[in-house]
């Protein structure tokens, strides 16, 4: 069968037979990759590092007709921060449960790699989880073709100079009068400037944002409810990361 080599980040990790894990990495040459790693339960396995959530490695893989099979791995970068931390450890889990939810694999998207190992090394080196994870959402959303609208009413394509509400159905925020027909969300102009905002600034630089907790929640929330609505993904972390609010 044939071989082939990826560099990969670590998304998930579910026990299979005996020993044996079914990883699921996201590559920046194949885009997701499920691959069965054998002898992980084992003492002194060379793969145990390589599943462990969100390392960076460099994978030797067999290819399979259901399930790709992990030979070797070389580490490459690991982030011991995130699990140190509960809240950052929640986040980086909706991040990663996210991309392997939203993508398909061999479908390599060398873009939503980059912005992936961007947010995780801003996890690491300390950056506001809720930001991240919005900034992380809105960068897939995009690459997707489903962002919300958000410079202008998603409804009758006006300006939005007034109040602002968030209609699934509609794709973004919408006007006053167009919510009159339809329903919506109220959105405040502080989280919505945030959402502006966060379409420009690399994960990195996200520190130097001044954002108030109540803005970067209300963002994260309208991001969460548009992946929901457009992409129908149910994700488990999404529980845990309402129990660390406020």
């Amino acid at each position: 069968m044939p071989t082939y080599t990826a560099t990969g980040l670590t998304l998930l990790a579910r026990k299979f037979k005996g020993s044996q894990r079914v990883v699921t990495f996201y590559t920046r040459e194949r885009g997701k990759v499920e691959a069965v790693a054998s002898g992980i339960g084992k003492p002194g396995s060379s793969l145990a590092g390589v599943v462990e959530p969100f390392a960076l490695s460099r994978l030797f893989l067999v290819q399979g007709r259901d399930l790709d099979r992990l030979t070797q791995a070389q580490a490459l970068e690991a982030f011991p921060q995130i699990p140190a931390s509960l809240e950052t450890y929640g986040y980086a889990s909706w991040i990663a449960e996210l991309t392997s939810g939203a993508t398909e694999p061999g479908q390599a998207s060398p873009d939503l790699f980059d912005f992936l190992l961007a947010s995780v090394r801003a996890l690491a080196a300390g950056e506001e989880g809720p930001l991240v994870a919005a900034a992380y959402a809105l960068a897939l959303l995009e690459l997707l073709g489903v962002a919300p609208v958000l410079e202008e009413c998603a409804v009758c394509r006006e300006a939005l100079a007034g109040p602002a509400f968030y209609q699934a159905a509609a794709g973004g925020l919408i006007c006053a009068e167009c919510r009159a027909t339809g329903g919506g969300i109220a959105v405040g102009g502080g989280a919505r400037g945030l959402l502006h905002g966060l379409r420009r600034v690399p994960p990195e630089r996200l520190r130097g944002l001044k954002v108030r907790p109540e803005e970067a929640r209300e963002a994260l929330e309208l991001v969460r409810r548009h992946l929901g609505y457009h992409l129908g993904l149910t994700l488990r972390s999404e529980e845990f990361l309402r129990q660390l609010s406020p």
